[in-house]
């Protein structure tokens, strides 16, 4: 009976062991493609390929002013901060969760 070489994949019983991921071990052909369509094992003279990605290149971002209007003009942390402190200097109390938009509303109905 020929026989093949399975490397296991998920832990599972073949016979009497109890194989963990990563043992390698031989299994009649037959058996072999049934715990590799169970997806158990995989055959070990195939080599995994690992696909060589190439190195990304260095991009280089100047960055954009911020607007000071709109909706999502403001979005990086600092402003999140300038704002929840106008929020608290009027009297709001400020959720965690808000966002920009959140907080320019409520302060804007503050300010009225």
């Amino acid at each position: 009976m020929k026989m093949c070489k399975l490397v296991t994949l998920k832990p599972h019983k073949y016979g009497t062991r109890h194989l963990t991921a990563g043992d390698e071990y031989e299994v009649p052909m037959r058996h072999g493609y049934a715990l590799v369509a169970g997806k158990k094992a995989r055959f070990a003279d195939k080599p995994v390929r690992a696909v060589a990605k190439p190195a990304p290149k260095p991009t280089v971002v100047e960055p954009q002013p911020e607007p000071d209007h709109g909706v999502g003009a403001m979005t990086s942390d600092a402003a999140i901060d300038r704002l929840r402190l106008e929020a608290t200097q009027l009297g709001i109390d400020i959720d965690g969760r808000w966002g920009v938009a959140r907080l320019q509303h409520e302060i804007a109905q503050a300010k009225r």
